[in-house]
């Protein structure tokens, strides 16, 4: 049984929106931020564990703020 979308959908939040809103958005960014702070405070035996390096982790912090993964787009 398919399901028809309606305008009604769309305004209740059940419409497929290519774009997340801009709250949305933002609560990303500023999660991505506070993630990549994380990441900084790390130890060297911490990021061996997880496969990165130094200069993996400072590559990763250089990056902008609404530079992030395309599956946290969502």
């Amino acid at each position: 049984m398919a399901i028809k979308t309606t305008s009604l959908h769309v305004l209740a939040g059940h419409g497929f929106s290519s774009r997340p809103s801009l709250g949305k958005r933002i609560m990303t960014m500023l999660s991505v931020r506070r993630s990549r702070q994380d990441l900084s405070h790390l130890g060297d035996e911490q990021l061996r564990d997880i496969g990165l390096t130094r200069e993996d982790v400072a590559d990763e912090i250089a990056r902008p703020i609404w530079d992030v993964p395309n599956n946290w787009r969502r």
